[in-house]
């Protein structure tokens, strides 16, 4: 089944709803994979829209050495 591309507010509020349940910072590739889970995806690859997101202020976001690359979450 092909995963559905989520559009507007329905993609951000996935990806805030995925990172409020984690309860801690998730990678990008961990973000990527639980959307994968609800069978959506989001609009532009993961990071363009993830970071996106982080300069709205929707979501934190910062690199990590030890998930060699970008770690997301919500306050």
């Amino acid at each position: 089944m092909e995963p559905r591309e989520l559009k507007g507010e329905e993609a951000s509020q996935t990806i805030i709803c995925i990172l409020r349940k984690a309860g801690r910072p998730l990678s990008t590739r961990e973000v990527q994979a639980e959307t994968q889970k609800l069978l959506v995806r989001c609009p532009d690859s993961t990071i363009v829209f993830l970071n996106r997101l982080r300069l709205s202020g929707d979501i934190k976001g910062e690199r990590n050495k030890e998930a060699r690359g970008w770690v997301w979450w919500v306050d």
